[in-house]
């Protein structure tokens, strides 16, 4: 066997030497077992390795491509042509002039301001506030308001009004607690000149001389507000009040709530507990010369499950309450179940909602008096049970800006309050609360069904309008009318700002008709036998506006009026008001720091 001499790799000789031994090795064994038959020849084998690179050939050094530098190329010549044509410009260019900046009237917020008016009827106001920063988490407040206005021409009694009001306030924020406290005493000094027209020729000069109508009314009240932010405890309420008033009525109010919101099921529990108490004492009761005295507790208890979410939202849950009964009174439980229900669509422009409550409300004579300042000072108070109350409608923004309400009303209540006038009292016709001239307090079984609307229109931040309206139908058990309570309310708010110095506010309220009790006054009648007759009080309509000019960062005029439009101008029958008053003023802004 021949084999060339090509040089064999070292890497390669060991698969060499077994390739030749196999080859040496197959002839023999064919040699052996066939060496009788068959004589095989010398054939000669070539070997060839294919050519494999070795790491010397990794490091051989390539030739570098050449590429046409346009550098060292001639450039090619390019010729223009230029055509002249005739052109005719009418363009003059002004001449450049550097841009004058007017300086923007910065916007100061003061802690501060103080302001005065005056007006026809002999009207004043004095109004004043301060709130100072103690620090970065707390603030001190106060708070003056003095009003007063004169008497109404032709009432056979002074009528003249004032009112006082002083408020210190305390404010405490942090990222985990809001706490809001506040000392409140609000009087208000009224009389009770209300005497009918026809009833003022039983009244003689000199009777009218023994008669001091005056009746002044003392709010006294110290209010806490607290509320947590991330914890499961969230709000707590506390509020006690004293009223007083000219003829030694005395009421003592206290109110504590709570509220606690826990996840579950991600939804949330909220449990709100609470505890009223209303201790009353007036002098003497209406028709006897027995004093009054009233006292009634009540604890209540709502549980809710409620969902917060884009489209559905719903609270659900039951409102318990436990009543502390007087003398009169048993303690009992009562249990309403309570629900909200809305959902807005993908586009949000309807959102149809239903709520339903029932609940119990303890009455007072503050309560009363506040609605009604001529309330004699002899009432009997009684609690009302709220048997139903829904609504069912829908809350719709056709538009940017535009917001649209319409909702169905319906309720139901036992024992609710009716303002209703007193008969003529002639054994006390000194008495100014006995003149035929004042509201007692009777309870009826009311049902109320009605429709309430409310369009508002929001032009932008500091410019907007809003009209609502309630129609309302009053069903009573026992007596004649559902008194006093009118079948139209209207309100209309509207706040306006005409560039950076002119703001202007408005307020109009319409009250429909409304039914309202009447006696005779005959001076030899008693107080039992006084007849009860009906009539019917027309509409009043009146408008409250409020106009400020910025003079400049600290000082502000204003001017306020008051008009009463319609044959009517009381509220409440015979108690006339002024058709128009006119207040003009400035105020004072500034910062105050300790």
């Amino acid at each position: 066997m021949q084999v060339s001499p090509t040089k064999i790799p070292k890497m390669k000789i060991n698969s060499i030497y077994i390739k030749l031994f196999f080859g040496l090795m197959l002839p023999l064994l064919g040699w052996s077992q066939g060496e009788e038959k068959d004589n095989l020849g010398t054939q000669q084998v070539t070997v060839t390795k294919s050519y494999s690179p070795s790491l010397s050939n990794v490091f051989k050094i390539r030739s570098k491509p050449e590429l046409n530098d346009s550098l060292s190329k001639k450039k090619l010549g390019v010729n223009y042509t230029f055509l002249s044509v005739p052109v005719i410009s009418t363009f003059i260019p002004n001449k450049a002039s550097p841009l004058k900046l007017q300086k923007q009237e910065a916007t100061f917020f003061y802690n501060s301001y103080v302001s005065g008016g005056l007006g026809n009827k002999s009207s004043l106001l004095l109004d004043a506030a301060i709130m100072l920063p103690l620090d970065r988490s707390q603030g001190l407040g106060f708070d003056f308001r003095r009003s007063a206005i004169s008497g109404v021409e032709g009432t056979l009694l002074p009528s003249d009004q004032s009112r006082t009001t002083l408020n210190l306030l305390h404010q405490y924020k942090t990222k985990s607690l809001d706490v809001n406290s506040d000392f409140r005493f609000d009087r208000q000094n009224h009389n009770f000149y209300g005497i009918s027209e026809g009833d003022r020729t039983n009244f003689d000069s000199s009777a009218t001389d023994n008669i001091d109508s005056k009746q002044q009314l003392n709010y006294l009240s110290i209010r806490s507000k607290w509320q947590w932010y991330d914890s499961p405890f969230s709000k707590l309420y506390f509020n006690t009040s004293i009223t007083t008033d000219y003829f030694d009525t005395t009421e003592n109010i206290l109110k504590i709530n709570t509220q606690m919101r826990f996840p579950l099921f991600g939804k949330y529990l909220e449990v709100t507990p609470g505890f009223q108490l209303v201790n009353t004492d007036f002098k003497t009761a209406y028709y006897s010369d027995a004093s009054l005295s009233f006292q009634e507790g009540l604890t209540d208890l709502e549980l809710q499950l409620l969902n917060i979410g884009k489209k559905f939202k719903f609270r659900v849950g039951a409102h318990a309450f436990y009543v502390l009964g007087n003398d009169s009174e048993k303690s009992a439980v009562f249990v309403y179940p309570k629900f909200q229900l809305s959902y807005s669509s993908n586009s949000q422009n309807i959102i149809p909602f239903i709520n339903y409550q029932g609940h119990y409300d303890l009455n007072s004579f503050t309560s009363f008096s506040l609605q009604n300042p001529y309330v004699s000072p002899t009432l009997r108070l009684e609690s009302t049970e709220v048997l139903h109350e829904g609504k069912i409608g829908f809350n719709a923004t056709p538009g940017s800006g535009l917001r649209f309400r319409f909702a169905a009303v319906y309720s139901k209540s036992n024992r609710h309050p009716l303002f209703k006038r007193l008969p003529f009292d002639l054994k006390s016709s000194e008495v100014p609360f006995r003149l035929a001239n004042t509201y007692g307090v009777v309870y009826d079984e009311i049902e109320k069904k009605g429709l309430e609307t409310s369009i508002s229109l929001r032009f932008n931040e500091n410019n907007k309008l809003t009209l609502e309206t309630r129609y309302s139908d009053y069903q009573s058990a026992e007596e004649k009318h559902a008194w006093n309570l009118p079948s139209i309310e209207i309100d209309l708010k509207g706040n306006f700002r005409f560039g950076q110095k002119l703001f202007v506010q408005f307020i109009g309220n319409y009250i429909g008709k409304r039914e309202v009790a009447a006696w005779d006054v005959f001076l030899n009648q008693p107080l039992e036998d006084a007849l009860e007759k009906t009539a019917i009080l027309s509409g009043v309509f009146s408008l409250s506006s409020n106009v400020t000019y910025k003079l400049n960062s600290s000082w502000d005029i204003f001017y306020e009026a008051k008009v009463r439009l319609g044959k009517e101008t009381a509220r409440w029958a015979h108690y006339e008001n002024h058709n128009q008053l006119h207040l003009a003023g400035i105020r004072y802004k500034f910062d105050l720091n300790l």
